[in-house]
This record gives C-alpha cells, sequence and structure tokens, in this order.
C-alpha cells in the first residue's frame, strides 16, 4: 500500500497555478486513489473558463493563508473542468447545475456534501472543516434531526442542505417546522426559518413579504440579506425600477460599506448599464445613423455614468471587468474606439475570458481602419 501511494505521488505533480492552494494534476480516478492511500477527503473545484465567481474564489478564498494551508495539510485538493475532458462526465455523475461547485468526496467517490456557488473566506473555513472532521455534512444533519426532530439548529441547517440539492419541499417543511416549534423565536432562528420561507414564495408575493419582514424583524441577523433581496426583487424579478432604486438607495444607507450591499448595488449599476448598451433602435432610426439621434447618444453616456457609479462599488472583485467590458461596449457603441480599447483592456487584465478578447478584436478592427 505504502508502495502505491508513493508511486501514485510521483505521478501526480502539484499546481500552484491558482492562489497558494496546491492542486493536484492527473486523472480524477488517480487523484481519488491518492487520497484513499492517504485516508483523506479530495475537495473538487468544478469550474469553467466563463465562470467569473470561480475567479473570485480563486482570488478571495483560495488565497488566504488560513484556507491554504488547511486545504494543503488535512485534504487533497483538485480542479476540473465540467466543460473539457473528463470533466463533462464528472458533471454529469454528480449533476452539477451551477459554478463554481465545490464537491468533497472520500476515496471511493462518494460525496461527503458540497459547496455552491461563492461563499466568503470565513464562511468557506468553517464548511471545509466540518466536513473533513465529518460534522455538519448532509448525512450528519438527517441523523441529528432524525434522533431529535427539535434540535432547531440542525433543523435549520438541514433546510439549507435540501435546498442546495434542489429538495424544495423538504426544506420548507423542516422551516414550517421550526416555525411552529418556536414561534416567539426565544432560540434566535425562527426569524431565519422566515426569511427563508419568503425567499421560496413566488415572485409576485416575494417583494410584500420581505417589505413585511424588514418591518417586523428590524433586529434579525437577517436584515441586511432581506434588504439586498427585496432590492434585488424589484430589478430582476418586477421590473420595477423606481422601488428597486429607492430600496436599494436605503439599504446602502443602513449598511453603508458593507461589501456584500456594494458587490449587489455595484452589479446592479453593471445591469442597468449593459440594458442601455443593448437597446434597440428602429430600422428608421438606425438608417439615419445613430450617432445623429439624441436619445442613443444620451442612453449610452447614462450607461457610462452607471458604470463610474458600478466601479466604485466592484472595485478589486471581479465584477470590476464585467464593469469594463460593459464600458467598452457604451465606448464603441459611441465610435470611440480608442476608449473602447482602453476599457476592454483593463476587463482581460482582471478576467482574461474568451468573450472580452473577442470584443478586443472588433475593437481593433475599428481602429485599423482609421
Amino acid at each position: 500500500m505504502k508502495k502505491a501511494a508513493f508511486l501514485i505521488a510521483l505521478f501526480l505533480i502539484s499546481s500552484t497555478v491558482f492562489s497558494q492552494i496546491e492542486f493536484q494534476k492527473g486523472s480524477v480516478a488517480e487523484v481519488l486513489a491518492m487520497a484513499k492511500a492517504q485516508n483523506k477527503l479530495v475537495m473538487v473545484d468544478v469550474m469553467t473558463d466563463w465562470c467569473k465567481w470561480c475567479i473570485e474564489l480563486d482570488n478571495k478564498v483560495y488565497a488566504k493563508k488560513e484556507v491554504s494551508d488547511y486545504a494543503n495539510a488535512y485534504q487533497i485538493n483538485y480542479k476540473i473542468d465540467a466543460e473539457k475532458g473528463e470533466g463533462i462526465d464528472f458533471a454529469k455523475k454528480y449533476k452539477i447545475q451551477g459554478f463554481p461547485s465545490i464537491l468533497f468526496l472520500d476515496g471511493d467517490g462518494n460525496e461527503v456534501d458540497r459547496v455552491y456557488g461563492y461563499v466568503p473566506a470565513k464562511d468557506f473555513m468553517e464548511m471545509m472543516q466540518d466536513y473533513n472532521k465529518g460534522i455538519n455534512t448532509f448525512s450528519y444533519l438527517k441523523t441529528e434531526v432524525e434522533k431529535n426532530p427539535s434540535n432547531i439548529e440542525a433543523s435549520l441547517k438541514l433546510a439549507d442542505k435540501y435546498s442546495m440539492y434542489s429538495e424544495m419541499d423538504k426544506a420548507k417543511e423542516l422551516l414550517n417546522k421550526i416555525v411552529e416549534m418556536d414561534g416567539s423565536n426565544a432560540g434566535g432562528k425562527t426569524d431565519d426559518a422566515r426569511f427563508r420561507l419568503v425567499l421560496f414564495t413566488e415572485k409576485d408575493e416575494k417583494a410584500k413579504l420581505l417589505e413585511a419582514f424588514i418591518a417586523d424583524n428590524p433586529n434579525s441577523d437577517q436584515l441586511k440579506d432581506a434588504y439586498v433581496a427585496l432590492s434585488e426583487t424589484y430589478y430582476y424579478d418586477l421590473n420595477d425600477l423606481p422601488s428597486s432604486e429607492k430600496w436599494f438607495k436605503e439599504t446602502l444607507g443602513k449598511f453603508p460599506n458593507d461589501e456584500f450591499v456594494g458587490s449587489s448595488y455595484g452589479q446592479y449599476m453593471n445591469q442597468r448599464a449593459i440594458a442601455l448598451a443593448d437597446k434597440k433602435y428602429t430600422k428608421e432610426d438606425s438608417l439615419k445613423g445613430l450617432l445623429n439621434i439624441e436619445g442613443f447618444v444620451n442612453d449610452n453616456k447614462t450607461g457610462l455614468s452607471y458604470i463610474e457609479t458600478a466601479l466604485q462599488y466592484v472595485a478589486g472583485s471581479v465584477n470590476e471587468a464585467s464593469s469594463y467590458y460593459i464600458q467598452s461596449r457604451l465606448y464603441f457603441n459611441l465610435q470611440e474606439y480608442a476608449k473602447a480599447k482602453e476599457s476592454i483592456d483593463k476587463a482581460i487584465k482582471i478576467f482574461d475570458r474568451k468573450l472580452y478578447r473577442d470584443a478586443r478584436d472588433k475593437i481593433e478592427k475599428q481602429l485599423s481602419q482609421k
């Protein structure tokens, strides 16, 4: 067994391309064999080339010394592209539905648990440590709740697991039980359960229920999330721009300098700007020449002002690349190609992806024709 482990270790060459975590190279089978030989879990980061939150995970989570030190010491770490090579079948086998998805597998390839999407470093560290210790995993929490149905904290965590695995009915059932068991919120978890139940409602009702939650739970630890959810619901779900703007401004005032709030608002401003960059005009307008249309010019200039606002909130994150890409689109529409090139170069420096490179080629073609 020791000889086999030695040979596997020789075959697998560690890579430090991504932050400080040592991600192993080799096939899935080889990495699992290495984990089995060392009696460790494998953390598999399932990603794609175009996934911006995968980049954010690299830069803001894996780059943290405490995260990388623990990951390197206690588990085998591995990255796999869900759209290339054996990653395609891997993603199907484990029913990957979004990126990044971080799976924790034992040496036989059985899933211990997973982390879905971008999670801040502190929370990621806690989850990673728990999974390696065998606590607060899906199976662990199911057992805990079966043994003690009145365990509200375990029930809330299990409801989140069911939600992550898209088992919404089971999640709702647990959340409703929490509300029934502790209607007065003596344990401090009923407000969490109520907030999650609101998020499961249809979009036409969600905004009204979120407003009620905010009014009824001024001291809840879910208050910030409720404010952000309400602001986003009005814009993305209900297309109610005045209400979304009102609630975003209130959220920013109540939670100034909060990274989560700022990120949400910055992405919102990006979306408003790209809507103007993509705005369609009539065929007759196009024939006249769009630069001769006052509305077209004003729309793109307004979009540029939105990007200036967005950049104040997304600086230092991967969403900054999105802002510069949209900025380049707006400048391109205005035929300010030199400025468009400057913006797209900034985007590529932050996140080198095909979409941005194609945009740069298009801009350079225009510049070469001048």
